[in-house]
């Protein structure tokens, strides 16, 4: 059985989450600008605050549930 640390139970979640967030905010960023699906990358300084908030919710999202998985196993 595979060990998981406390850090690496948030830092796995958090970097999975923020790929498909970032994949699902660059395809509502072609809808928005193109009208169509797409994935093209936003220019750089758009795309670095989708990053920032795509982050911060991410790691908001993480730390949820890493707290609620710790409240539910006592």
């Amino acid at each position: 059985m595979i060990d998981i640390t406390n850090l690496q139970a948030i830092v796995i979640p958090f970097i999975v989450t923020l790929f498909f967030f970032y994949i699902e905010a660059c395809i509502h960023f072609n809808m928005g600008k193109y009208g169509k699906l797409g994935c093209k990358i936003p220019p750089f300084k758009e795309n670095i605050q989708m990053i920032g908030i795509i982050s911060i919710f991410s790691l908001l999202s993480v730390a949820a549930t890493y707290l609620l998985e710790i409240y539910f196993s006592n």
